[in-house]
């Protein structure tokens, strides 16, 4: 993302000097807490997301943050009544939301992505929909995105869907007890 935001900054330095400022605002702002994040990843601790906020709130960042990166209209909702889920299950659905969006920034060309957290009584659901280019996700596969994201969600008994097809967008889904 940091390299997205580089490259938009030095789009318009020329032609726009408070964009391009903005621009290099958003690129330290987003040093910093990669910094943080990978320090605590090799610290093994809680992301630094969830261990500033709830779930709720570290997701409202995360599609905050990709809406001012990307230029386009994020919408966040929660559903039903939070509730805690546990460590494990948070930072799954955190890990899901930012490799979902991460996907938006990199292939979609949206401009719309919206961002559900679903309290349900059988367990929790996140979607991250966006209205951009799509793909057959039959035919996708050759990164680590879309298998990293099953294989979390699969680890603690919980199922991972994307619905997408070309030029209707992409819905990825994941549901955890």
């Amino acid at each position: 993302s940091i390299v997205m935001l580089a490259q938009a900054a030095e789009a318009v330095i020329d032609d726009d000097r408070d964009r391009a400022r903005k621009q290099l605002d958003l690129i330290g702002r987003t040093a910093r807490e990669n910094l943080a994040e990978a320090r605590s990843l090799v610290a093994g601790l809680v992301p630094v997301p969830l261990a500033r906020a709830s779930l709720a709130d570290a997701l409202a960042r995360l599609a905050g943050r990709a809406g001012e990166e990307l230029g386009v209209r994020t919408d966040y909702a929660v559903r039903g009544p939070p509730r805690p889920l546990g460590t494990g299950t948070e930072v799954v659905l955190l890990r899901v939301c930012q490799e979902a969006l991460s996907n938006v920034r990199k292939h979609a060309g949206a401009t719309q992505v919206q961002v559900v957290l679903s309290y349900c009584d059988e367990g929790v659901r996140l979607e991250v929909t966006d209205d951009g280019a799509g793909f057959d996700p039959e035919l996708a596969g050759g990164g680590f995105g879309l298998r990293g994201m099953r294989a979390r969600v699969s680890e603690i008994g919980g199922e991972l869907t994307v619905r997408s097809a070309p030029g209707d967008g992409t819905t990825v889904s994941a549901e955890l007890p």
